[in-house]
């Protein structure tokens, strides 16, 4: 008859502190409590799953009967487990402080190990406190629990605590590849890799998914392919030509590229999440420093050197910012794909606003540089040569071919082509209210900085900012109120709320909830708008503030109070009931 099959993390779990994998900080504190025989009564072993808090209290359950025992001995009656994920009410507690208080019959300590137990009622723990205080000279208590917050300062305060890490991606890719070699499996290293990068630091993890891809290959060598289709991850190709699309502005391979991973099936945040951490580790390949502490195969951190070469450090910067904004938004956007295409689009730089206004700039720089050295390089005039340039500039202004066009008091166009230096101003709509933004006179026509200097406070002349009361804003406000009548809820909201007039034109518009305040935040600027050319003043603005009115409010409990409640909301709610003849019940 064949063997039973026993799955990885059962057939290659640890029977001594020899074979623990990554937990040395506590497999040698342990050992050498033991063997000096200082080893306290109480001891919480907590950490992250799969990680080996129960193996090592086994472990040193058996190793504290050993040394007190005689070899021949049956020690394993002096063990105890329990479960307090099924068992963690206050009668099983006590049924164990029953259990306690009797010696063992063979050997002198008798061990108890609770796991999760974290689990554990408030009246369990509380029935459990004198015990794990006080314990008998014979008990020794091993607790275990992935979530250490959870147990009660009290208990933690009577315990011996010892953290368990997360097991590095090298020390599983170590152990894959020991229990490969022992049941005769052919694996490659990145394949090893990449199942310890999806075990996330579970060691029990790790070996499970490699007996799924063992089972899967059916006996065949395991390859990163292999391991990569079979766990729906994806490819490090997909996130380097991603960011070399990123890098050249590709729109099309963008577009390309998030259609490509939706049909082979993997949800978009994925690829959101996967992209950003490529793009860190591309940032942190910039440096040996850094490099070093990737937990990467020797081929991938090469090739994650050589890429980071050809990176700017403010463009990975920037795209790191933004896709983790992009997955932080992911899961409340109504249309994921265009979130994600969006983002990818703003990193390339070709919907940063932040980016082109800066390009402009760089080359309005550019061309002002140019100008200043064509001036530096002309040769110095002598005084004869001023005097003839003074009579070239009375010239009326027809034969300098100055053409200018007035259309609604704007100049929509400036052309100056003059015989001397064919020099051509294009000024793109310039409002013209009180002031010109260029001068012909003697002088000549002003430089570009003069006329923009002009151009912006010619802007702050002809903004409109006549003053308003309160009685006014009331006014202008109901009007502003009857035009959204479209919009049900903003409407209500609108008629109930009673503006009030600030300094410097804010007005401050109060609701008592935060949905309210959400409603009116998506029109405020509908608001301003209106608000702003009814009362003929550009500097007004808005204020939202949320009042928590919860504790002013009146609590209503019979059916007349609450039609009364409602009554005062809507007044028409009256004449509805008795148009129906309802009763207020």
């Amino acid at each position: 008859m064949d063997k039973p099959y026993i799955v990885s993390a059962r057939k290659y779990r640890p029977s001594s502190f020899d074979t623990v994998v990554g937990q040395s900080h506590v497999t040698d504190t342990l050992e050498h409590e033991v063997t000096s025989g200082n080893l306290a009564q109480a001891l919480l072993f907590c950490g992250p799953k799969g990680v080996g808090k129960t193996s090592c209290a086994r472990i040193l359950a058996k190793r504290i009967n050993e040394l007190h025992s005689a070899a021949e001995e049956n020690y394993e009656l002096n063990i105890f487990e329990l479960d307090a994920a099924s068992n963690n009410k206050v009668d099983d507690i006590r049924q164990l402080i029953d259990q306690v208080r009797f010696a063992p019959q063979i050997g002198r300590f008798k061990v108890y190990i609770i796991d999760e137990v974290h689990m554990l009622s408030t009246a369990a723990f509380n029935a459990f406190l004198k015990t794990l205080e006080e314990p008998p000279a014979h008990a020794i208590f091993i607790l275990a629990t992935t979530e250490k917050h959870k147990v009660l300062p009290t208990i933690l305060s009577r315990c011996q605590v010892f953290d368990f890490k997360r097991i590095g991606i090298q020390d599983i890719v170590s152990h894959l590849e020991f229990v490969a070699l022992r049941e005769g499996v052919v694996a490659e290293s990145e394949a090893l890799h990449l199942i310890a990068e999806k075990a996330d630091g579970a060691l029990r993890d790790s070996l499970s998914i490699f007996d799924r891809i063992n089972a899967f290959s059916q006996g065949e060598e395991i390859t990163y392919q292999l391991v990569r289709e079979n766990l729906q991850i994806l490819d490090r190709d997909i996130f380097f030509q991603t960011l070399n699309d990123l890098k050249n502005a590709d729109a099309s391979a963008i577009f390309l590229q998030v259609n490509s991973v939706l049909e082979l099936g993997f949800d978009l945040n994925l690829f959101v999440s996967g992209l950003a951490s490529h793009v860190r580790d591309v940032l942190m390949a910039k440096h040996s420093e850094t490099i070093n502490i990737m937990e990467l195969p020797d081929s991938i951190k090469d090739r994650y050197r050589h890429e980071s070469g050809a990176m700017d450090l403010k463009f990975l910067g920037r795209a790191l910012r933004l896709l983790s904004k992009c997955d932080i938004q992911y899961r409340d956007s109504s249309s994921p794909r265009l979130l994600v295409e969006v983002t990818l689009l703003e990193i390339a730089g070709l919907t940063d606003s932040e980016a082109v206004g800066e390009k402009k700039k760089n080359e309005v720089s550019k061309q002002d540089k140019i100008e200043n050295e064509e001036i530096t390089e002309s040769p110095t005039k002598n005084k004869e040569d001023e005097k003839s340039d003074l009579e070239i500039k009375e010239v009326p202004i027809k034969s300098q071919k100055a053409e200018i066009k007035l259309v609604n008091e704007n100049i929509s166009l400036i052309e100056v082509d003059r015989d001397i230096d064919k020099t051509r101003v294009i000024e793109e709509q310039v409002p013209f209210k009180k002031k010109s933004a260029f001068s012909l006179r003697s002088g000549g026509i002003k430089s570009p900085t003069e006329m923009e200097k002009n151009i912006s406070q010619l802007d702050q002349d002809v903004k409109n900012l006549s003053p308003f009361d309160q009685k006014s804003l009331l006014v202008c406000w109901d009007r502003v109120a009857e035009s959204m009548v479209n919009s049900n809820v903003v409407y209500a909201l609108l008629n109930q709320i009673n503006p009030i007039l600030e300094e410097d034109f804010n007005i401050r518009i109060s609701v008592g909830t935060r949905v309210q305040s959400r409603y009116l935040e998506e029109v405020r600027d509908e608001l301003v708008s209106s608000l702003r050319k009814e009362l003929k003043n550009d500097s007004l603005g808005i204020n939202i503030h949320v009042e928590d009115s919860a504790s002013n409010a009146k609590v209503v409990y019979t059916a007349e109070e609450r039609y009364q409640f409602l009554l005062e909301k809507n007044p028409q709610l009256d004449e509805f009931r008795k148009e129906f003849q309802l009763d207020i019940d």
